[in-house]
C-alpha cells in the first residue's frame, strides 16, 4: 500500500478543489459504494464522495480509507487503536477501474444538496485536504472511510439532516452486523470475536450501522434533508455503476476453525483420560500452555491498554486468563502448582455461564478452544488428593 499512499498524497496535493463559488452551480455530488472483496480490509466494502464539474474535466473521488502497511509498528499501532488512515484525491476514472479489475460492483447515488450546501461541503473537503488534517485517527466502527463521508456531508447541510430510526428490538449489535462479512475469511472472524468485549454487543442504531458502506448506502435512501423548512431525500436512488454477480461467500469454509478445535478437544481429552504417556503429556502441556499465553496476554493487552473501546471489557479473558502464562512459567520448573491450577480451572469454567449472562457474543469455535486448557487445567489440580 505504500505506493497507493505516496501516489495519494502526491494527487491530494495537485488536485484540490476549484473555487468553490465558481463550481457548486454545475457541480454533482455522489456518494460511491463498492461491494467487498476478498482482501482482510476490503471484506466489507467501501465508501467514497465523487464531485463532477459538468462542462470541466473535474471528476474527482475523495476516498477517506487510504492507509500504508508500511507504516512502522503497523500491527501494533492498528491494535493500540492509533493508527492513522488519510483522505486522497484522485480521478474518478482510476478509482473506478480499480473496483472493475477486482470484480467488485459499485453503486452511485446522487445527493440533492443545494448551491450553498455544495460550496459548504467543497470548503470541509478542502479543509481535510490541508496537510495537518489529510490523517486521521482510524476506528473501525466509529470513524472510517463511511462515517467520513456521512458526516461531511450532514456538516455541510444549511438546515437538518434527519437520519432514519429503528426500533430497538429491529437493531443489531456492532458485533452481529460485521460477522455476516467476516464468514468469508473463516479465521479472520475468529480472531475478531476473539478480541471484540462487551462494547461491540451494544445495539447499533442506523446512525451507527452506517460505519459498514453497504449500511450507509440503504441507510441514506431513508434519510431526508430540510430545504426552506420541507423535508426533501437527501439522496436519489442507489444507481448500479459497475455490476458484478455476487460470489458465494457463504462457501467460504465458516466450519473449519471450530472442526479444528474440536478435533484437537477429541485428542486432548484421550491424551489426558485416557492416554497418559508422561512426555507425550509434558509436550502437549508446553504447546498448549504456550498458546494460550500468548492469547491471555494479548487480551490483557487489549482490554488494558488498546483505545479501541470495542476491545474492552471482553469476558474470555475469564477463558484463557492470566494465570495461565504464570503455570506456563512453572511448567518448566516442574512446580505442580496444584492450588494455583485450580484457580485457573474455575476461572475458566466460569466464563461460558458469565459470557451467557452479560450478553457476549460467542464464536462457536471459542468454546473447544476454552475447553482445551480447561481440561489441562484439570489434570494438574489433583482433585482427590491432598495439596
Amino acid at each position: 500500500m505504500k505506493k497507493l499512499a505516496l501516489f495519494t498524497i502526491l494527487f491530494t496535493l495537485l488536485l484540490p478543489l476549484p473555487s468553490v463559488a465558481q463550481v457548486a452551480d454545475s457541480a454533482d455530488v455522489y456518494i460511491i459504494t463498492c461491494a467487498p472483496g476478498t482482501e482482510s480490509y476490503s471484506i466489507y466494502g467501501h465508501t467514497a464522495l465523487r464531485i463532477a464539474v459538468r462542462g470541466t474535466t473535474v471528476n474527482r473521488v475523495y476516498n477517506w480509507g487510504i492507509f500504508d502497511f508500511s507504516t512502522p509498528n503497523f500491527v501494533y499501532r492498528f491494535a493500540k487503536g492509533r493508527l492513522d488512515y488519510m483522505l486522497g484525491a484522485y480521478g474518478y476514472e482510476d478509482f473506478l477501474m480499480e473496483y472493475i479489475s477486482e470484480g467488485r460492483s459499485v453503486w452511485s447515488q446522487k445527493l440533492n444538496l443545494t448551491g450553498a450546501e455544495k460550496e459548504r461541503l467543497f470548503e470541509l473537503i478542502n479543509e481535510n485536504l490541508m496537510p495537518e488534517n489529510v490523517k486521521y485517527r482510524y476506528d473501525f466502527f466509529f470513524d472510517n472511510c463511511a462515517t467520513r463521508v456521512r458526516d461531511i456531508v450532514a456538516a455541510a447541510a444549511t438546515d437538518t439532516v434527519i437520519f432514519p430510526e429503528k426500533e430497538r428490538k429491529k437493531q443489531k449489535s456492532f458485533r452481529r452486523l460485521v460477522d455476516p462479512k467476516q464468514k468469508v475469511l473463516p479465521w479472520l472472524d475468529l480472531g475478531a470475536d476473539m478480541l471484540l468485549g462487551l462494547q461491540a454487543d451494544r445495539k447499533a442504531t442506523p446512525f451507527d450501522e452506517m460505519f459498514l458502506p453497504d449500511y450507509l448506502m440503504n441507510n441514506m435512501l431513508s434519510t431526508v434533508i430540510v430545504h426552506d423548512g420541507v423535508e426533501e431525500a437527501l439522496t436519489g436512488p442507489a444507481e448500479v455503476v459497475a455490476d458484478f454477480p455476487e460470489s458465494d461467500r457463504t462457501s467460504a469454509k465458516a466450519w473449519v476453525p471450530q472442526t479444528v478445535f474440536w478435533l484437537i478437544l477429541l485428542l486432548v481429552l484421550l491424551m489426558t483420560f485416557v492416554s497418559g504417556r508422561p512426555k507425550l503429556v509434558r509436550a502437549a502441556d508446553f504447546v498448549i500452555y504456550f498458546i494460550c499465553s500468548v492469547i491471555a496476554l494479548l487480551l490483557v493487552f487489549t482490554n488494558l491498554f488498546s483505545e479501541h473501546d470495542a476491545l474492552h471489557f471482553n469476558l474470555l479473558f475469564l477463558g484463557i486468563n492470566i494465570l495461565i502464562p504464570v503455570l506456563f512459567v512453572l511448567l518448566f520448573t516442574r512446580n505442580k502448582a496444584v492450588l494455583l491450577s485450580r484457580i485457573a480451572f474455575f476461572i475458566s469454567l466460569s466464563w461460558l455461564p458469565v459470557s451467557l449472562i452479560a450478553g457476549q457474543g460467542i464464536n462457536p469455535a471459542l468454546i473447544p478452544l476454552v475447553l482445551i486448557i480447561t481440561v489441562r487445567l484439570y489434570s494438574h489440580c489433583g482433585f482427590g488428593k491432598e495439596l
